[in-house]
């Protein structure tokens, strides 16, 4: 088979009859390329190497990158935001269903290949990151220890969102931030201690009105926004026919072009185990792209983590070297469809306020009971949203209009262009405006 997986996993969705997937499926490929080097990078620190287990992912290497002096973690976890049955447990499942996914080995729990998880419908936090008995040791099999290097996959976030709020899971959140992070679980109970380090990736979807991604969670997650549009239902509704409709012999075609795959990822995470990257240099095109206005600070981080697992993941890695990151055509439009996608949906909120308040003036605490009520569902949570999604708007500012008499002069929002001068005049000489006071 080729060796371009990229165009043999299209392939092999294209003959099952997908839908809108061509600028998805890399995305979940890079996030595998990602994983193996993380598990390059820091996976002596993780729950397999601190096992006494035999496994494809045990290794004593040093870490190759270190920005800033701190280990990087360069998973790259995925969330995909789409209405009921756009097809994201579909690419979930692609990837991790059981028996059949290109990731599944049923060995990978003795050492061998990828340990693959869908999780439940419903899970606790203990359930999750694990508790302790009496004795002070954890109990159960909590998800985050046992998919330790591998990959968990839920249809619906929720689940796991929803948790959060309940009283026995009010923990889910923090250990939800921090697993995902930098891989540390960690929790101190009546009864003893619940931690370890894990590097789990977390691939799940979620439907637009269950899209909540509490502050510190938008940075951790790449995100797929799958689109619904009536042609897009029609063609759903013809791949189904055609799908039943497949003879006996292409069952049998794709059911050992699905074998091959597998054994594809199979052989890659060897070679990257036995012939590592001893380093990693991105090219300077990768860095003037990262710079871009479009493109948050914090979300250069998620695009160079895409970036270094296409690099992991072409045909011409040949390892025992330094990794050099190159900004190529097809992963210059994977770029570009990511960040669209990303903006189409981190810029929702954002256009909500802008549209519903536009070209007014309105107290800053009122405007953040509105944002409240209408995006985070958290007066806290609403504080750091403004300061993260408002700030550095060109159509946002705040300022401290002057007020007779006693009192505290709070602070104005303008959505919309800057204050009139009439407005201006009646501002005092302390001025906030984008959030810098002059």
């Amino acid at each position: 088979m080729t060796q371009n997986i990229f165009t043999q996993v299209q392939e092999y969705a294209r003959r099952n009859f997908y839908v809108d997937v061509d600028d998805k499926i890399p995305i979940f490929i890079c996030s595998i390329g990602a994983h193996l080097f993380n598990i390059i990078n820091k996976g002596m620190f993780c729950l397999c190497c601190e096992k006494d287990l035999p496994t494809s992912m045990r290794h004593d290497l040093q870490p190759v990158y270190t920005p800033m002096s701190r280990l990087a973690d360069t998973r790259l976890h995925i969330l995909m935001r789409g209405d009921k049955g756009s097809g994201k447990s579909i690419l979930i499942q692609l990837f991790l269903a059981e028996h059949n996914g290109l990731l599944y080995n049923k060995e990978a729990f003795n050492g061998e290949g990828f340990k693959t998880m869908l999780g439940p419908n419903s899970i606790t936090e203990s359930g999750m990151f694990g508790s302790v008995d009496e004795d002070g040791n954890i109990t159960g099999r909590p998800l985050a220890q046992e998919l330790c290097c591998g990959f968990l996959g839920f249809e619906e976030f929720s689940s796991i969102s929803d948790a959060g709020k309940k009283d026995h899971s009010v923990d889910m959140k923090n250990q939800l931030l921090t697993s995902t992070d930098n891989g540390r679980v960690m929790k101190a109970l009546k009864a003893g201690w619940v931690k370890y380090t894990t590097l789990y990736s977390l691939w799940a979807g979620t439907q637009p009105g269950r899209f909540e991604l509490e502050s510190g969670l938008d940075r951790r997650f790449f995100i797929i926004d799958i689109e619904m549009t009536p042609n897009k239902e029609l063609e759903y509704k013809r791949a189904q026919r055609k799908q039943a409709q497949m003879s006996n012999g292409e069952r049998v075609e794709l059911a050992s072009l699905n074998m091959d795959i597998r054994r594809w990822f199979l052989q890659r995470q060897h070679k990257i185990m036995q012939s590592p990257p001893t380093g990693i240099i991105f090219d300077e095109r990768v860095e003037e792209w990262l710079e871009r206005p479009e493109v948050r600070s914090f979300e250069s981080d998620l695009f160079r983590r895409l970036c270094i697992g296409y690099t992991m993941m072409r045909e011409d890695y040949v390892g025992g070297e330094v990794l050099y990151v190159d900004l190529t055509p097809e992963l210059t439009m994977l770029l570009e469809s990511s960040l669209s996608q990303r903006r189409n949906v981190m810029d929702a909120d954002l256009m909500l306020i802008k549209d519903t308040f536009w070209q007014q003036d309105i107290p800053k605490s009122t405007l953040l009971k509105e944002v409240e009520r209408m995006i985070t569902n958290d007066y806290q949570a609403a504080k750091r949203w403004m300061e993260e999604s408002l700030m550095g708007q060109t159509w946002y500012h705040e300022y401290v209009p002057r007020k007779e008499g006693r009192g505290r002069k709070g602070i104005t929002c303008r959505i919309g262009a800057p204050p009139t001068p009439e407005v201006q005049e009646t501002i005092a000489k302390k001025v906030v405006w984008g959030g810098v006071v002059q």
